[in-house]
């Protein structure tokens, strides 16, 4: 075992990334003071990998308290499963870091580059993030839905509580946090789509033929940033009850409304948008 001693205190997202960069191995597996695997998590993973175009491997979890005491939350909600392109799977889904394992080789390098911006909050992506993301440029991406790790929660985690974890997976926050939303949150959603779409062209440039999905990402950031900018605009209160219905018209032909997993909005958005161009903006109906 190698210990490693930074000069600095690391953020967790320095931690990660500078580990990574020791690696040497092909595929990367990461791990938190905090997580129990279990036994056949590495074995599950390596068959997957026996395909050289998967890029990432992700699996569930299950939420545990800091005695190990399993709760009923499973990450994700519901049991994804399949091989995945750039085309079928949501382009805001991405597994914690406890979740993935990856391909060291195309991906580490780019995780000395500066990363997108987050859609989760409006800072730089964390590490596993961005690592979901530079996977779907350079090959496919992997869902199993084999619960792998229990993942415990206590009051001194960086990243929440047990409480807030699962406060924040309930429907009732999922509709606050939905309805609360408006035309600012929109707007900067397009801009990390627009991020996201930036750094696949420099990706495709610079790497060529082994990036095979860096232009099909371009094309549909491109489109998501858009489909964004447009319901931004629907929900600017300085918008007039003629121009939103016109921007309604306008996203329902240009298929705004698709499924997420093609890029779309969903059917619920579609809901929240009517009612904004029936109501105004601001409305309390969720995304």
């Amino acid at each position: 075992m190698t210990v490693d001693a930074h000069p600095k205190v690391p953020t967790y997202n320095e931690n990660f990334v500078r580990a990574i960069g020791q690696c040497t191995g092909d595929i990367v597996a990461l791990c938190d003071q905090d997580d129990v695997w279990a036994e056949n998590k590495l074995a599950l993973a390596a068959v997957k990998f026996r395909d050289a175009s998967v890029m990432a491997v992700g699996h569930r979890i299950r939420v545990v308290d800091e005695r190990l005491q399993p709760t009923s939350l499973l990450l994700p909600p519901g049991p994804m499963r399949g091989t995945f392109s750039v085309a079928n799977l949501d382009p805001w889904f991405a597994p914690g870091g406890m979740q993935l394992l990856f391909r060291r080789a195309p991906i580490a390098p780019w995780l000395l580059e500066a990363p997108p911006l987050s859609k989760w909050s409006r800072a730089p992506a964390a590490f596993d993030e961005w690592i979901f993301f530079l996977a779907g440029l350079f090959g496919k991406r992997v869902l199993i839905p084999d619960v792998l790790v229990a993942w415990r929660r206590h009051g001194t985690s960086t990243t929440g509580s047990l409480e807030g974890t699962t406060e924040s997976w309930t429907p009732a926050f999922k509709r606050r946090l939905a309805a609360s939303a408006g035309a600012i949150s929109y707007a900067y959603t397009a801009e990390v789509a627009d991020s996201r779409a930036d750094l696949a062209v420099r990706v495709a440039r610079e790497m060529e033929r082994q990036a095979p999905n860096a232009e099909a990402v371009v094309t549909l950031y491109r489109r998501v940033s858009q489909t964004w900018r447009r319901r931004a605009q629907l929900h600017d209160h300085r918008s007039s009850h003629a121009a939103r219905a016109l921007i309604l018209a306008d996203m329902l032909r240009r298929l705004d409304y698709r499924r997420r997993d093609s890029g779309g909005l969903g059917a619920k958005s579609l809901v929240k948008d009517s009612y904004a161009v029936l109501r105004g903006s601001g409305s309390a109906l969720p995304r």
